[in-house]
């Protein structure tokens, strides 16, 4: 049974109830957002969007709105917890947009329930060697001692290139919604510290793919080539002057890139 408040809504899965907002008309986009965020990371342009999709922005489990799982979750029990939340939704197929870790779960997505996926937009995806994973998960997930999430500065935001020119208004969002994750924040991580992303890759088989970073997000964009590489009919797209949540801090640039891929 599904808990209607005008566009925000809880979906019940097996794992928990998965929050949601869903906002516009048309072919339905699915909008998958960073670890230590919410639907928060997609508020800037989901208006925008919905003049031509139906977009469903979703909170994954541990994080803003959603349940936070009883059980230990790896990638692929976050993508399955996601699809039985769009089968209940009716959301038989449909463009699937995810950022940062949220781009790793659009992965999974795409190739565990490739009938699901018809385009796969990968914003700041992180491509991690599985054996370098562990040590740059130490190095920069941002966590204390007891795996609660640190406070960050606008300094912070720029030297992890989260945001080129970070706002006093995103990092007091960005510090809210980690303490809310509190421990999942890390476990999301840790998640995609033991994720395989190269072994999965070839068996993405969206119609089109495109591959999306801010030319500021050193720490990720790497993957640019490794994705493009291994991912058929995909394309890369360098947004300039802009970090890892790029449709934060350049909403117009980002769509620019953005809804020519999804109309075409």
């Amino acid at each position: 049974m599904l808990v209607r408040r005008d566009l925000t809504d809880t979906v019940p899965t097996p794992s928990g109830n998965m929050h949601f907002v869903k906002k516009g008309s048309g072919y339905p986009v699915v909008l998958l957002h960073p670890a230590g965020t919410s639907v928060w990371a997609w508020e800037s342009v989901i208006e925008t969007l919905s003049q031509n999709f139906t977009c469903y922005a979703f909170d994954m489990m541990g994080h803003g709105d959603s349940d936070k799982p009883a059980r230990h979750f790896g990638i692929p029990d976050y993508a399955q917890a996601l699809d039985q939340a769009c089968q209940i939704l009716n959301i038989h197929r449909a463009h699937v947009v995810g950022n940062s870790v949220g781009a790793v779960l659009a992965i999974e997505t795409a190739a565990s329930f490739p009938e699901r996926v018809d385009k796969l937009v990968l914003v700041g995806c992180p491509v991690w060697d599985i054996t370098t994973a562990k040590k740059r998960f130490k190095q920069g997930a941002q966590i204390d001692a007891q795996g609660m999430p640190t406070h960050q500065t606008l300094k912070t935001l720029i030297d992890a290139t989260t945001f080129a020119n970070p706002r006093q208004e995103w990092l007091d969002a960005s510090n809210r919604l980690r303490a809310k994750a509190g421990l999942w924040y890390g476990k999301l991580w840790e998640s995609l510290a033991h994720y395989n992303i190269m072994a999965h890759l070839p068996r993405v088989r969206a119609s089109s793919t495109m591959i999306l970073y801010g030319d500021f997000d050193r720490r990720f964009q790497e993957g640019k080539d490794l994705l493009h590489n291994n991912i058929i009919n995909s394309k890369r797209v360098i947004l300039p002057g802009l970090g890892h949540i790029p449709q934060v801090e350049d909403p117009e640039a980002f769509l620019e890139s953005l809804l020519p891929f999804l109309k075409a």
